[in-house]
């Protein structure tokens, strides 16, 4: 059985950059950009070279939100038996291991098995030159990066127009945090 929403203790030393209302401060010199994501953690919309570029070096995660200290799913067979997979969420940064940097699908499999499908990931390299951070619920991932290595314009999200207020309200006040524009 899975147990209830709680925040495990989360060491602050855990969190390799400061943190404001769950959301990463921008690093100095670093370029802020909004991209649309998918609906699950870790599905990362990446192009080949980006993907490439997460490969340069160690790469490092942790979930960044209010979340419970397990978790898990059962998968019932055609022949009416269940298996249950149940997993503890780490607390503290886990090290991505290079094959799941092959791809989004990849990271996406690893991720769940890891970390879970819903919350907020954060993921960042060894040297804390960049950090991501993907919200599922917002189906948006913010990269802080110097020029040169993620893509370089932020794009307007298709669900704004349609999504909920909360929605947009949160993501506007992401977008005035960190200075993003639209890009056309």
């Amino acid at each position: 059985m899975l147990e209830t929403w709680r925040m495990p203790a989360v060491p602050e030393e855990a969190h390799p950059f400061a943190l404001a209302d769950g959301w990463p401060d921008p690093l100095s010199g670093g370029l802020v950009t909004f991209r649309e994501t998918g609906i699950t953690l870790g599905s990362l919309v990446l192009e080949d070279e980006e993907w490439l570029a997460l490969r340069c070096a160690p790469v490092l995660s942790l979930r960044v939100d209010d979340h419970p200290s397990t978790d898990g799913w059962t998968i019932q067979h055609p022949d009416g038996t269940e298996s249950c997979f149940e997993f503890e969420i780490p607390t503290n940064p886990v090290l991505v291991p290079l094959s799941a940097l092959a791809d989004g699908r990849a990271f996406s499999e690893w991720v769940m098995d890891t970390h879970g499908a819903l919350g907020r990931l954060l993921i960042w390299d060894e040297s804390l030159r960049w950090w991501m951070v993907q919200d599922p619920d917002l189906e948006l991932v913010i990269t802080c990066a110097p020029e040169g290595i993620f893509t370089e314009k932020s794009e307007e999200l298709s669900w704004l127009s349609i999504g909920s207020a909360v929605g947009r309200r949160e993501v506007e006040q992401l977008r005035t945090r960190y200075g993003v524009t639209w890009d056309e």
